[in-house]
């Protein structure tokens, strides 16, 4: 069985997932953003109505609304343009462009249209916080910690905020930051999966997979249907040498997305293992693990 010292910083560097936007929100999507939870990607938040759905010429809020939800990014994109032009004043509306030309890959206008919310409506957090989330998807994370620390004071409580926080801190190298970021916002929403990605990201990049796999695990029951938790599951799972376990994680990734290119080449790499008997793969039992504590269980852990 292979020691933690026998996995090189190249393989965990092919292999891993990144944190979502967040988007996971979600980005991550996606935070990410996962957003928040990020969407990361990573969590982006969804969407909150505004009272005026009344239809304004020839498109309105609630038809680009319904396109956003059905993901039809672009379309709804075209329509938020149309829309604010016709009520310029709507910070929604900017809003609601700003996510959709974030979602199909128009950062630059997201940018924008975030700004103008904010121009509208200087407390819109909302906007706030998804312009923080293009701006770390950019590694623009001084302009990003500048929102954040804003939104924070605004909303101390919010998840989503701590989540982000814990993004900006982690591009900037502030890992110990990161981390208490991310074990707020834990704590402040107990199924926040996409902050207990990232958290187990960070982990797996100190070369501490024991500490990994239990908030891994939480993730993954939390939401079997994002592969990407699966595969970093897989990943903290062979750096504890549990191969057989491991196969088992990828497998889950893939049963959530066919095409997952990465999962299936870890799946493919684990399975030319030669293992001995481990115990069963129960997910539940890995969860029990996670608790609230920052402290390793991982003797033998270096910085990368």
């Amino acid at each position: 069985m292979k020691t933690n010292g026998q996995i090189t910083a190249a393989l965990l560097v092919a292999t891993l997932a990144a944190a979502g936007c967040s988007s996971t929100d979600k980005t991550q999507q996606p935070q990410r953003v996962q957003a928040t939870p990020v969407s990361m990607t990573t969590g982006s938040p969804s969407p909150t109505p505004v009272a005026d759905k009344t239809p304004i010429g020839s498109v309105s809020f609630a038809d680009g609304e319904a396109a956003y939800r059905a993901g039809n990014y672009k379309d709804a994109e075209n329509v938020f343009e149309q829309y604010t032009k016709q009520v310029p004043a709507n910070a929604w509306g900017h809003f609601m462009l700003g996510l959709s030309a974030s979602k199909s890959g128009d950062p630059a206008k997201a940018e924008i249209a975030f700004e103008e919310a904010l121009r509208l409506d200087p407390g819109h957090i909302k906007s706030m916080t998804n312009l923080s989330r293009v701006l770390i998807d950019q590694k623009r994370f001084e302009e990003a910690f500048e929102k954040l620390t804003y939104a924070l004071e605004k909303e101390p409580d919010s998840a989503d905020v701590h989540r982000l926080l814990g993004r900006t801190y982690s591009g900037q190298g502030k890992t110990e930051d990161a981390i208490a970021s991310y074990h707020r916002a834990i704590e402040l929403d107990g199924k926040d999966a996409w902050s207990m990605n990232n958290l187990g990201l960070l982990f797996l990049e100190q070369d501490r997979p024991y500490d990994a796999v239990p908030i891994l695990a939480k993730a993954v029951l939390l939401n079997k249907d994002v592969a990407i938790f699966h595969n970093n599951l897989g990943m903290a799972l062979e750096h504890t040498g549990r191969f057989g376990a491991a196969a088992m994680a990828y497998s889950g990734a893939l049963n959530a997305d066919a095409g997952y290119t990465k999962a299936q080449k870890n799946l493919e790499r684990v399975q030319a293992m030669k293992v001995g008997p481990e115990e069963p793969f129960d997910l539940e039992a890995l969860a029990e693990g996670h608790t609230g504590d920052t402290k390793t269980t991982d003797k033998t852990t270096s910085v990368h």
